[in-house]
């Protein structure tokens, strides 16, 4: 399979994902604040993504088995939001949205799923327009 048609495949995928999880009232009411879009700024979206696996492997370890998504703070990295919004703050929510079952330990492969499910979800979100602004100053910096 080419990569073109790997690319296909994973939109056809998160657009339906994204319409399911949209449908929850739930999962629907969570958005990056203007805090956390600034701390993604300041850090980078690579590395916000190295953070939110350190977080997500915290999360679903193994001496945190009994980890609900009502312990997990949300107002303090995008990360934390994302994981809510996205049904993957959780292991009865990865089952119910993403079928990965609930007594089975995460792999790599399941951590690496989180983080694309999380990383689509923020490139999805609604920049606020200082933001939108400060990058294309930045892009122009590299296109002169």
């Amino acid at each position: 399979m080419s990569s073109l048609e790997n690319r296909i495949s994973e939109n056809i995928y998160f657009t339906d994902i994204f319409r399911r999880l949209g449908c929850s009232k739930v999962c629907s009411k969570f958005k990056l604040e203007d805090e956390q879009w600034d701390y993604l700024s300041k850090r980078g979206f690579d590395t916000i993504l190295l953070e939110g696996r350190s977080l997500i492997v915290k999360i679903f370890s193994e001496e945190l088995k009994t980890h609900s998504c009502k312990l997990a703070p949300v107002q303090t990295h995008p990360i934390f939001t994302a994981l809510h919004a996205t049904g993957t703050c959780c292991r009865s929510s990865l089952q119910k949205w993403h079928k990965i079952p609930k007594d089975k330990e995460l792999k790599e492969k399941d951590i690496f799923y989180i983080l694309l499910v999380v990383k689509e979800w923020i490139i999805r979100q609604e920049k606020p327009n200082h933001l939108i602004k400060s990058e294309k100053s930045q892009l122009s910096l590299f296109c002169s």
